[in-house]
């Protein structure tokens, strides 16, 4: 008689989860092949001609790799109803969304995230913004980082 396999629930949503993320990604980097076709001359190009369309396309699609990758795990945050202030702990209710665009060294990520503020302390916040760790201004620490390390070369 064969063995039986258990499985366990939180293993299947995951599955389900990274199944998910996986078409997304194909649906993105499809959406980029035809940024790539488009851009290619319509007869047989040179390798020339291919290398350069990559390369200038490059960044839109590993920006777009990481936005994708950020939406989907963080998908909760647009939906959050409201959240505590972390000044005087009162109830703060999600405004609407606001979008905002930062730059890495792998391309341009477009946010789309809830503010909170505060009617009592006058505070706000983005917790979106707050999860994922990014510097105020448009530039993120890997551009920085790059910029300072070549300066001091």
């Amino acid at each position: 008689m064969g063995c039986a396999e258990v499985i366990s629930l939180p293993e299947v949503r995951a599955r389900k989860q990274w199944e998910a993320l996986r078409q997304q990604l194909h649906e993105r980097f499809d959406r980029w092949l035809d940024e790539v076709e488009a851009q290619l001359p319509a007869s047989a190009p040179t390798l020339a001609q291919v290398s350069e369309t990559i390369w200038t396309l490059r960044q839109q699609l590993t920006g777009g790799v990481a936005q994708t990758i950020l939406e989907h795990t963080h998908q909760e945050e647009p939906c959050r109803p409201s959240l505590q202030c972390a000044t005087c702990a009162q109830l703060l209710r999600a405004r609407p969304m606001v979008s905002r665009t930062v730059e890495t060294l792998r391309g341009a990520v477009e946010v789309h995230r809830p503010y909170c503020s505060c009617r009592h302390c006058h505070r706000g916040r983005y917790p979106l913004d707050e999860r994922l760790a990014l510097c105020a201004g448009r530039r993120q620490l890997d551009v920085q980082q790059a910029a300072a390390d070549l300066a001091t070369a």
